[in-house]
């Protein structure tokens, strides 16, 4: 662990709707402000980032942001830079000032979602939109007289379609071919709460996250990935009876029902489990 110590002033609370967060701020040895980066924001593991420095006595609450800056700027050791690529300005011997940012961050928003790997951090969105579902009157009587619809009469019903959104954070080895595999596959069990066949798992974007390494002057910088996963839930509720992607309107029954072609369905079935485990070296899609 570099020097340091923290400045008067410091720190600064906030509570709002949006949770806890915090400023810290806190004076390094100019030298020593890449150990302190590693130090804030841990180093990148095996299947995630270790962790980082939480806020004292808030296991909740973690560093999300470190601003470097001259605490003397006078100080600065004036010299020609021969070149921009190699040369900065120095400020050996003297002293920067090391702002820290803290946030609240949960590990894991749904306890009864995908368990995330040590290291890693699971957030959680959800959207609701509704479409309507247009089916013939075969089959449907008027409750009051007991007779049958007519024939040309057309029925709708308004089908929920929530989007579910995970995004999976701090992840080192993405399982990029299991994401592959099973896109535009459907859930094979109860997933977040979701019957078996209701949610579609329609991609996932990815974004890199920095994360110092063991020392951020040996070798390129280290980089993690924040998966967003997206899922569309299409639940369509009946007579007690929920129904998904793989059942369509029957009309000679009034029912949804599933349609087959030979053994194959509409959509096939996935473990999304799967999604949320990093690449091992014996991993198959």
């Amino acid at each position: 662990m570099p020097a340091f110590q923290e400045l008067g002033g410091s720190p600064k609370e906030e509570y709002s709707y949006d949770g806890f967060q915090a400023t810290r701020t806190f004076l390094v040895p100019w030298e020593q402000r890449n150990e302190f980066a590693v130090a804030v924001f841990g180093s990148a593991g095996d299947s995630g980032s270790s962790s980082r420095l939480n806020y004292p006595g808030r296991k909740d609450v973690y560093a999300t942001r470190l601003l470097f800056e001259p605490f003397d700027p006078a100080s600065v050791n004036i010299r020609d830079l021969s070149d921009l690529k190699t040369d900065s300005v120095d400020y050996n011997g003297s002293y920067a000032k090391a702002i820290v940012d803290y946030n609240m961050l949960d590990s894991n928003d749904r306890t009864d979602g995908p368990l995330n790997e040590e290291g890693t951090s699971i957030t959680y969105k959800m959207v609701v939109e509704s479409e309507e579902t247009i089916f013939p009157s075969t089959g449907w009587r008027w409750q009051d007289t007991a007779t049958p619809l007519a024939d040309d009469l057309i029925l709708s019903k308004q089908v929920p379609m929530t989007t579910h959104y995970i995004t999976w954070s701090n992840v080192v080895d993405p399982p990029w071919d299991k994401i592959t595999a099973r896109q535009g596959m459907v859930n094979n069990a109860l997933f977040l709460g979701c019957a078996a066949e209701t949610l579609l798992f329609k991609g996932a974007e990815a974004n890199k996250l920095y994360r110092p390494g063991s020392g951020l002057d040996e070798g390129p910088s280290s980089f993690v990935w924040a998966i967003k996963y997206a899922f569309l839930e299409k639940s369509v509720k009946m007579n007690n009876y929920i129904y998904g992607w793989n059942h369509v309107y029957h009309p000679e029954t009034g029912r949804w029902t599933v349609v087959k072609s030979g053994a194959s369905t509409v959509y096939d079935l996935g473990n999304f489990n799967e999604l949320f485990r990093t690449v091992l070296p014996d991993d198959v899609p």
